[in-house]
């Protein structure tokens, strides 16, 4: 009797996974405007109405996604900065390739859809702007929690420096999309996180 709230819960949370992961397939697959949400339904194997008790609209749907890769984000970052000072580096340079192991596969490409779709829909480029302020924002904590450990300069622009790692991610998340090859983009992302961390710690003075 007292296991039905917690069965209902993770049967709402499965159907949840099933519709979002067959947005992304289906968003990757026609792209965002020409995609119907009857097609999403059929891909997760749901009704439509089951569809619509859980998103109103395609928006509300990428805006899941969204909400979705923000929290990937801050586990990965909680596993790469509760390293040591010696450890911060070499961890972050992994980061990006960690990254895309845990996100789900299309993602990247749906939300590059996205933002080619966002100048013809307002409400979907309101999405992104207030997603990507979130990213900032999720780095700037970071970063300076890295400053108050002492690991990085107390003087760094955490809020140019968030801009700026969030640009180069999402930098050579494009050239990923665009044909170049991982091991190349796994080096982009290693030597210039080091470079640009290097120059950020504090070092202890004699």
């Amino acid at each position: 009797m007292f296991l039905c709230p917690k069965v209902t819960s993770q049967h709402r949370e499965e159907i949840r996974g099933r519709i979002l992961q067959s947005a992304i397939e289906c968003f990757s697959k026609n792209g965002f405007d020409r995609t119907r949400m009857d097609e999403i339904s059929l891909s997760a194997d749901v009704s439509k109405g089951t569809l619509y008790n859980y998103f109103n609209s395609k928006e509300d749907l990428f805006h899941a996604l969204c909400d979705d890769s923000l929290e990937l984000l801050k586990i990965q970052l909680d596993k790469l900065f509760i390293s040591s000072k010696n450890d911060l580096i070499s961890n972050a340079e992994l980061f990006y390739e960690n990254f895309q192991k845990i996100q789900k596969a299309g993602t990247t490409e749906v939300f590059f859809e996205a933002i080619s779709e966002s100048p013809r829909n307002p409400k979907l480029q309101e999405i992104l702007f207030r997603h990507r302020m979130k990213i900032f924002k999720v780095v700037e904590n970071y970063l300076q929690l890295q400053i108050e450990k002492g690991f990085l300069r107390g003087d760094t622009n955490i809020e140019f420096v968030a801009s700026g790692l969030v640009s180069l991610f999402d930098g050579i998340s494009a050239g990923s999309l665009l044909g170049m090859p991982e091991e190349f983009n796994k080096k982009v992302w290693a030597v210039t996180i080091r470079t640009i961390l290097s120059t950020l710690q504090k070092h202890q003075t004699n």
